[in-house]
């Protein structure tokens, strides 16, 4: 009875039917556990699902199956500089993905670096722009290779976790890069269109404009900007004109990082 297990003493031993009685729900909670993290566990792998591949002949992003084909990709180069952290907050507001190109030269010091770390709490996935952005095809095999892994080690140190997406500046990769890039788990990506670094559009209406109005814009269009004032002042336009136009943005942790073949 309850009130027979209230004063025993923990020093004296238990009965033995009342020591069978106590082992049997331990038993029933292992397993009730046991099934309770297999469950977890196929949840886990069915949220974990890709959705999406990227397309290496365009850069754009198409579905797997049965996903929305109606989806933009939102990417932004030369972060952190000064104007990432506003960005990733508008877009956090808006309830909507992207990834965050880094510059190693922008995450040297403490400010830069829990900038970056603010970024990736916010959910944001973290790509690498390489260290000095220079042009890939300029350098030797061990230039490349240290411009690239730098930023890897260095983005892992600050996040805890290691790039799975590279961009080469101007886009322009070698066949080193590819290969290393494959090594280091990442994917290759470039992208569909992006005009925030032209003069002409160095201005939020200008900007907004332009990427909403595009001739380029597509299903699974892989949106190309960059951390610069203008494009700060014009992406929660941008992001609504893309929902008014029926596009989904696509978070990018759906995207199967596989090398391409």
């Amino acid at each position: 009875s309850n009130q027979e297990i209230g004063v025993k003493s923990s020093s004296e031993p238990l009965p033995e039917k009342e020591t069978a009685t106590e082992e049997e729900p331990l038993d029933q909670e292992v397993e009730d556990k046991e099934v309770k993290e297999e469950l977890e566990k196929e949840n886990k792998e069915s949220a974990n699902q890709k959705q999406y591949v990227l397309n290496p002949n365009n850069w754009s992003v198409k579905p797997i199956s049965s996903a929305n084909p109606k989806v933009v990709l939102l990417t932004f180069d030369d972060s952190p500089d000064k104007y990432a952290l506003d960005i990733a907050k508008q877009l956090k507001i808006l309830d909507v993905n992207a990834i965050f190109f880094v510059n190693g030269h922008f995450i040297d010091n403490d400010k830069q670096k829990k900038i970056l770390q603010q970024i990736h709490d916010m959910g944001f996935l973290i790509g690498n722009h390489t260290y000095n952005h220079v042009k890939l095809t300029d350098l030797s095999e061990e230039e490349q290779k240290d411009e690239i892994v730098k930023v890897n080690d260095a983005v892992e140190k600050i996040t805890g976790t290691r790039p799975q997406f590279f961009r080469a500046p101007y886009g322009a990769n070698t066949e080193f890069s590819k290969q290393l890039v494959k090594e280091e788990g990442m994917l290759v990506m470039n992208w569909s269109f992006g005009y925030d670094w032209q003069k002409e559009y160095q201005e939020k209406d200008k900007l907004t404009e332009i990427m909403l109005d595009t001739p380029y814009l597509m299903n699974g269009a892989n949106l190309l900007m960059h951390d610069r004032k203008w494009t700060s002042e014009a992406i929660t336009d941008i992001v609504e004109g893309y929902h008014k136009k029926g596009y989904e943005i696509l978070d990018p942790s759906q995207l199967d990082i596989s090398p391409s073949k």
